[in-house]
């Protein structure tokens, strides 16, 4: 049910709750997708009319809805609070144990990250048994009998984790998946992080300026996609963009080619590469601001860890932070939750 995505996909992830009003269609879906619990929840849908959707209106519950082909493949509602609960989880059949289980969990988790202590849910005995191993994955504990008793021959259990435990688990687990995942039309692919003075970062990221000049700059990196950084004051991660093209030769020639395309002056062109026998052109294709950029900082706390921006560039090493922190941005950016 809840095991780790094999295979590329791309999915589509619709927020709901507070400021995020979704099309009525998308509402629905929700709720079917949610309601084909009453086997095991039995008057579900009343709990869904009384309380999923007056909750949504407010900023008191968030829901999630994936689709992938357009069709609603998975949903989580959620209570906010510093108590927060999980109130329902469903993913339909065909796509249990690929990792939407792990997407679902880790929405819920960043949904909940400023304010959340605990998190709880209740569950039939067998759900618990069966997923076990997934629900300790993330901190969660079985703690006895749940206050409120659904059904005549299957007890509901209440579970609960600490949420340090549950972010936890989401910055292990996250990178695993969302790497092989395409959300909202953003891949979740990145292979190296590009430090650029903030003027420049925002002219590469608005289409202006689509050569970059680097001093030194390898050819391996055609066909790379790259984070691009506004280093300081700004310390910010706005947009990403595919190397289309390493180009290098000597200042004089870049300049005569590229000129229009630099996004500089011939003065600040030549300061910069003052004393160089050749300099490279760094051509971008496919670029893409994001809408809301990316503070260092938040993305620093998010983590957990040091997040040290290179001074010129560096590669995505799996070994390091880097994965975790592109992982948690695509997530956070796909439901604009930043």
């Amino acid at each position: 049910m809840f095991g780790e995505l094999k295979i590329n996909r791309e999915l589509r992830i619709v927020k709901f709750g507070g400021d995020y009003i979704p099309r009525e269609d998308y509402f629905e879906h929700l709720k079917n997708l949610i309601e084909e619990c009453e086997d095991i929840y039995p008057g579900i849908d009343l709990w869904f009319k009384k309380k999923v959707k007056s909750g949504l209106q407010t900023k008191e519950r968030s829901g999630f809805l994936i689709y992938h082909n357009e069709v609603p493949i998975g949903a989580a509602v959620l209570r906010k609070s510093k108590d927060a609960k999980l109130c329902s989880m469903r993913i339909k059949e065909d796509n249990q144990a690929k990792g939407i289980g792990t997407l679902l969990m880790s929405l819920v988790a960043a949904e909940i990250r400023n304010k959340a202590t605990k998190v709880h849910f209740t569950a039939p005995s067998q759900v618990w048994t069966n997923w076990e191993s997934f629900f300790k994955s993330f901190g969660f504990q079985m703690n006895g009998p749940a206050g409120t008793q659904y059904r005549l021959f299957d007890e509901e259990l209440a579970c609960s984790a600490n949420f340090g435990d549950v972010w936890k688990a989401v910055l292990e687990k996250l990178p695993g998946i969302i790497e092989n995942l395409t959300l909202n039309g953003n891949s979740a692919h990145c292979d190296l992080v590009l430090s650029v003075k903030p003027t420049f970062a925002d002219k590469i990221v608005s289409g202006e300026k689509r050569v970059e000049i680097r001093r030194k700059f390898s050819g391996k990196w055609e066909g790379a996609t790259a984070l691009i950084y506004a280093s300081s004051p700004l310390r910010q991660f706005v947009g990403e963009a595919l190397i289309d093209k390493v180009i290098t030769k000597s200042p004089r020639e870049i300049w005569v080619e590229w000129e229009n395309e630099l996004g500089c002056s011939f003065e600040e062109f030549s300061s910069y590469c003052e004393g160089a026998i050749e300099v490279s052109a760094v051509i971008f294709s496919e670029v893409h601001r994001f809408k809301v950029p990316i503070l260092h900082s938040h993305m620093e706390k998010l983590v957990q860890r040091d997040l040290k921006p290179p001074q010129s560039y560096c590669g995505v090493d799996a070994d390091s932070v880097w994965p975790t922190a592109l992982s948690l941005s695509y997530l956070l950016r796909a439901t604009h939750s930043l």
